[in-house]
């Protein structure tokens, strides 16, 4: 997700866009209740657009049609092959589909324009990463996210060394191989003629054999991808990887007996410190210009300043939407619950701001830099503070 994604999404020319999120079982007999849900969600969307007076009973028609093809669909790889979440974004003559690497909550709305706040978090990684556990013995493929991990099989991705290089005997290569249990390191004791040169050069054609499926596997990605695996081989993988988002730092160890359970958790205390630096230096960029004047956490300030072009940076307490809507004056009045009419001023400061060249963080609560509001904002320039009732 990127933010010409959003706003290819925001410039939709159509006044019915229903937006429809909702979380999803990845694997077990849970996965059936995916189609329920949705049939579900289905129904509120009717609901909604036939109490929408600004919907044609043709339009109605054609958003349902457009969202009941998609259910019927099950070939389609959101169903096939299900993520953390879903989202979809139907008007009378589009639809468009995004399966999600982190869960999100079950919500339909009918505007004029879509609801993409839950998608905000996708705009800096939506935490989905991928897992390569490597040992002489098995390869094996993870994708997951701070949720959960599942297996994949990707094909052409060699099983083994053995496998890789068509070795019918490698003994004769490989004279003695043996895990040490004591230190969870794999050790290569090599006999004559079988020199530490021979030895590395059938790991890089190994790690060569597995670069190439695993290359198209994640063509067009931008997951970070995690290796796992004894200290020795990482450097080797590193001289063969061509996937540009190959994390520095490797999980080290022989993972061949061990748990998804347990390789998520070691996978995850090397990814969490990459997914979290950028909202780090967002925030630590923030306070530095609150510092100088050139920061708010004025709601009000920063919906004029989004709309003037004035936000640099925009960050978001997450699972806080603030309602509101325009009076006839057009100025923007607090709900203290949402209605027809309201609008999620936050969602409305973001794509603002997305739609200026500015940026968007979500930020948990714990690392909020304000106690007292759901927003703030880094200024490019200086404005008047306004207010309203």
């Amino acid at each position: 997700m990127n933010p010409q994604m959003i706003q290819s999404l925001v410039n939709e020319p159509s006044d019915v866009c229903v937006s429809l999120y909702m979380p999803m079982f990845r694997f077990g007999r849970e996965v059936q209740q995916n189609e329920i849900r949705f049939r579900n969600l289905l129904k509120d969307a009717e609901q909604l657009l036939t109490q929408d007076e600004a919907t044609t009973e043709e339009s109605r028609k054609a958003v349902l049609s457009q969202l009941e093809e998609f259910r019927l669909d099950t070939n389609h790889d959101a169903w096939k092959h299900p993520r953390a979440g879903l989202a979809l974004f139907a008007t009378p003559d589009s639809l468009e589909v995004f399966p999600m690497g982190y869960v999100m909550g079950e919500q339909v709305h009918v505007g004029e324009r879509f609801y993409l706040r839950p998608l905000l978090p996708a705009l800096h990684g939506d935490g989905s990463f991928v897992v390569l556990a490597v040992s002489q013995k098995h390869v094996r493929l993870f994708e997951g996210n701070r949720d959960s991990l599942e297996e994949r099989f990707p094909e052409d991705l060699p099983d083994n060394l053995k496998d890789a290089l068509n070795i019918d005997d490698y003994i004769t290569s490989i004279q003695h191989f043996s895990y040490s249990s004591g230190n969870n390191v794999d050790t290569m004791y090599h006999g004559q003629g079988a020199g530490e040169d021979d030895h590395k050069a059938n790991i890089l054609q190994f790690f060569h054999r597995i670069d190439g499926p695993l290359s198209e596997y994640l063509e067009g990605r931008d997951d970070p991808l995690i290796f796992a695996g004894v200290d020795y081989l990482f450097p080797i993988f590193k001289e063969v990887s061509s996937y540009k988002h190959l994390l520095a730092e490797a999980v080290e160890g022989n993972f061949d007996d061990a748990s998804i359970e347990e390789i998520h958790s070691k996978a995850l205390t090397i990814v969490e410190p990459h997914f979290q630096q950028e909202t780090t230096e967002a925030i630590e960029s923030y306070q530095d210009a609150y510092g100088r004047n050139c920061a708010t956490e004025d709601l009000d300030t920063i919906l004029q300043a989004a709309q003037m072009g004035a936000v640099d940076t925009l960050l978001i307490r997450e699972k806080t939407p603030v309602w509101g809507h325009l009076d006839s004056d057009g100025h923007v009045q607090r709900d203290e619950a949402p209605s027809e009419v309201s609008l999620d001023l936050l969602d409305e400061a973001a794509v603002e701001t997305l739609d200026k060249g500015g940026d968007v963080y979500v930020v948990r609560t714990e690392d909020f830099p304000s106690e007292k509001s759901s927003a703030v904002a880094k200024l490019r320039f200086a404005i008047e503070a306004t207010t309203s009732s």
